[in-house]
């Protein structure tokens, strides 16, 4: 996406821990720790406004960080192909057999088939292959671990959304999952029940829509960002 995104924005780009080249860092994180590295990063940058990305389960974080700065530093909030019901149960069992070493391997090679869902773009597979793929069993754990937590104690980032006091405009965009018509229609109620919500479904192949198609991905964060009041200047994501 930031080749769509340099020419009008400031972009910051967060590594978590143990996601940087450097991959020595073992100790156990979560969601907590992601929201305060984040804010803490935003302090030393001295950024009191921005528009927030995330894929994935980066929305659980996300999600923490909108309610705890509010809409008035938090303006907008783009969330890309994550799950928003509670976790499918085939899901579930794929996120317990992640955190053992005897079967994770083969979890995260299932998951992979359904992210991909029969896709062939190089793009997707060269992302799975040299960076989802570098990561070994302990991040893996650890990474379904908090995920899993985060469903027990939310049930669903849509449950999520519904406790911030001060939402900001929140968009979903998402693929997956597939011919999924029900799916598409929980969008639409949650949209109708709550007017800061919107969704956009991009119809496309995999689970990374930010990789495989970043310049609808980017349409849609402008597009957000042109909805209803902004008062942050072009510059300043």
């Amino acid at each position: 996406m930031l080749p769509y995104l340099v020419s009008n924005h400031r972009v910051i780009r967060v590594n978590w821990r143990g996601h940087a080249p450097n991959r020595n860092y073992t100790q156990d994180f979560g969601v907590e720790e992601q929201v305060s590295d984040t804010i803490s990063l935003l302090q030393a940058l001295g950024v009191k406004q921005f528009y927030l990305v995330s894929h994935s389960h980066g929305g659980w974080p996300a999600l923490e960080i909108a309610d705890k700065l509010g809409k008035d530093r938090v303006l907008r909030l783009l969330m890309i192909d994550q799950i928003m019901t509670p976790p499918p149960k085939e899901f579930a069992a794929g996120l317990e057999a992640m955190q053992d070493p005897g079967t994770w391997l083969a979890a995260r090679k299932s998951l992979f088939e359904n992210w991909l869902a029969g896709s062939s773009n190089k793009d997707v597979h060269d992302h799975l292959a040299y960076c989802m793929g570098s990561y070994g069993h302990q991040m893996w754990s650890l990474s379904c671990k908090v995920i899993a937590e985060a469903y027990r104690t939310h049930r669903s980032p849509m449950d999520r959304m519904r406790a911030i006091v001060n939402p900001p405009s929140i968009r979903h965009v998402f693929s997956h999952p597939l011919d999924a018509p029900e799916y598409r229609q929980l969008h639409d109620s949650f949209s109708k029940a709550h007017p800061w919500f919107s969704y956009t479904d991009l119809k496309g192949e995999t689970h990374f829509p930010s990789v495989e198609v970043p310049q609808k991905v980017c349409e849609e964060l402008e597009d957000l960002i042109g909805s209803g009041k902004n008062p942050l200047r072009r510059g300043s994501l």
